[in-house]
């Protein structure tokens, strides 16, 4: 087989054909290095065609008498189509507004071999697109948004579509339709493009009552901190092939965000619902419930499962099922176990369910007490009975309280993440409107901190507060078990990235200084020097909790005194 690289110029290539030349007898056409004297038209090359891969893709070459004789195998365009099909109709004039140097050849913006160039074009996207349009004329139809650095592609497909000016999408935002450029932008600012505001606050000016009176949940990304990408997320700012203007079809603009729910959607055990369309069940922007349900979870199960099914009845042991929660249960996206139950599953359900139950769904051993849970799990009866500092939810309420006792998404069977049933009894720890709950929350849940079942230490706590703190601000994790995961205080596995995201503190070699600025005492008291050199009402010692919440605050680092900003936290000992 030829290697890299043509016995053949571009001239040679536009003519097609046969193309007799002075080119020298060859020995032998299967082991020819076409490259030893053609190397120039794809050495160095940022871009290289892949069809250089194989001189014969394009080139026929026969010996003859005369010398070597070298055409093509089709002439181009037609050449370039037995690859690229897909740009069959644009070459062909069969677009609604065809690109006439589309038509005419591909070699008009294209080089056959290689250049410096994606593409590999001819020269820089901007250039070639100036030969023909002049710039200072476009200036003015689009709002004097264009620069040297402009990419015409963002907009424009540069072989022809079927819409009017070679657009992209049929559906345009209206301010793009009618070239209101400076509805969204301010003047751009050398090669820069600017916007009127950021993130999802430019969206919100005109369409501020897409999540307005969402009760239960708001879509997150329209309630960023106007650097994430916002309703950008999900929808093309100027134009789209879709109708509101999505950046793609169906669940797939969910998945950009939610790739474990899309593949769990798409499994073997997927839910057929959630696989064909989260509308199914989710409202884009807003909803009245959590997690941007269209209406209550048990509401929508009941939609395609009749709870009074009898064979349904019948495997949930008789149970009313209009009164359970389905997906305390079961996962809506899709499981690797039967009947979508969720991915932790009690021991019990495959061992049998009379383990538990005396035969319907509302008889259980020892009335479905602890006492029934203990039975099995004694270690956690000795762990309560001895615990210095017991839980209070455990001298009033049952295991069930916290747990699911048949299956959970969650580890331990725990009802909810994060917070979880913690919060039912802690409300006064959970973020109000406005507040960022504390990470590790999110990440792990209150037991990062805290022992669940009974302490030594006042508060559960599972260490002094401060080490606790340190543990994950001022030291790298352990890997976890398996690639790709961190060990957070030595136990609990996450992935090694939310590990990597966790804020690191450059403490001093002693530990005690250097936060949040440079010389300020972390720990311990200050020094009567430095009360003197700085004024401040402090009094006492130091530590994480003196001036971070554990739980929540207004600002991501958590600050007491209602602080949203570092400066309001610092006024509270150094009033100006």
């Amino acid at each position: 087989m030829l290697k890299p690289a043509t016995l053949f110029s571009v001239l040679a290539l536009a003519a097609g054909g046969a193309f007799a030349t002075e080119h020298p007898a060859l020995v032998s056409l299967a082991t020819t290095d076409c490259a030893d004297c053609h190397d120039d038209l794809v050495e160095g090359r940022g871009w290289v065609h892949a069809a250089t891969e194989d001189c014969t893709t394009c080139h026929d070459m026969t010996i003859g008498d005369d010398g070597t004789n070298v055409e093509l195998t089709e002439s181009e365009p037609e050449l370039c189509l037995l690859c690229h099909d897909e740009l069959t109709a644009a070459v062909e004039v069969e677009l609604e507004t065809p690109h006439f140097p589309v038509t005419e050849s591909c070699l008009n913006c294209h080089d056959p071999h290689g250049t410096d160039q994606p593409g590999p074009l001819n020269a820089p996207m901007v250039e070639l697109c100036r030969d023909c349009h002049d710039f200072d004329d476009l200036q003015g139809v689009h709002g004097n948004q264009l620069s040297s650095e402009s990419d015409c592609t963002f907009c424009h497909d540069p072989h022809g579509s079927n819409y009017d000016r070679m657009l992209l999408g049929r559906h345009q935002h209206p301010p793009f339709a009618e070239g209101s450029c400076d509805a969204c932008h301010r003047p751009p600012f050398g090669g820069r493009i600017r916007l009127r505001a950021r993130g999802e606050r430019l969206c919100s000016a005109c369409h501020g009552d897409v999540a307005d009176g969402a009760k239960g949940s708001v879509h997150p990304a329209l309630v960023g901190d106007g650097r994430a990408p916002g309703c950008l997320s999900c929808h093309n700012p100027h134009m789209s092939d879709r109708s509101s203007l999505l950046i793609a079809d169906g669940p797939a603009v969910c998945a950009g965000c939610h790739a474990e729910v899309s593949e769990a959607a798409e499994s073997d055990g997927g839910h057929p619902p959630a696989a064909d369309d989260c509308l199914t069940c989710h409202l884009p922007h807003g909803s009245d419930e959590r997690r941007l349900l269209s209406t209550a979870a048990d509401e929508l199960c009941t939609d395609c499962h009749d709870a009074d099914d009898e064979d349904l009845t019948a495997v949930h042991l008789g149970a009313d099922l209009a009164r359970l929660d389905c997906v305390a249960c079961h996962s809506p996206h899709g499981s690797r176990h039967a009947s979508l139950l969720a991915e932790n599953l009690h021991e019990a359900i495959e061992a049998g369910c009379d383990i538990c139950h005396l035969g319907a769904f509302d008889e259980l051993e020892e009335d479905g007490g602890s006492e029934l849970c203990l039975f099995c799990h004694d270690d956690l009866g000795e762990t309560i009975a001895s615990a210095t500092v017991p839980h209070a939810a455990l001298e009033f309420g049952a295991c069930i309280d916290c747990h699911n006792p048949h299956a959970s998404p969650q580890e331990h069977l725990v009802k909810a993440p994060g917070a979880g049933p913690c919060a039912d009894c802690h409300d006064d720890q959970v973020p109000a409107s406005g507040e960022t709950a504390h990470g590790v929350i999110d990440l792990v849940g209150c037991r990062a901190c805290h022992e669940p079942h009974g302490g030594a230490r006042e508060k559960l706590l599972r260490d002094e507060p401060t080490r606790l703190c340190l543990s994950c601000h001022a030291s790298s994790p352990a890997p976890g078990p398996e690639a790709g995961t961190a060990l957070l205080l030595g136990r609990f596995e996450v992935s090694s990235d939310d590990a990597r995201a966790i804020v690191k503190l450059n403490l001093s070699a002693d530990g005690e200084h250097n936060h949040p600025v440079t010389g300020h005492r972390v720990l311990g008291p200050p020094s009567e020097e430095r009360l003197i050199r700085v004024k401040t009402d402090f009094e006492g010692e130091f530590t994480c909790l003196t001036c971070h919440d554990p739980h929540k605050g207004r600002s991501s680092a958590l600050l007491r005194w209602n602080a949203a900003t570092s400066d309001e936290a610092c006024a509270a000992c150094h009033a100006k």
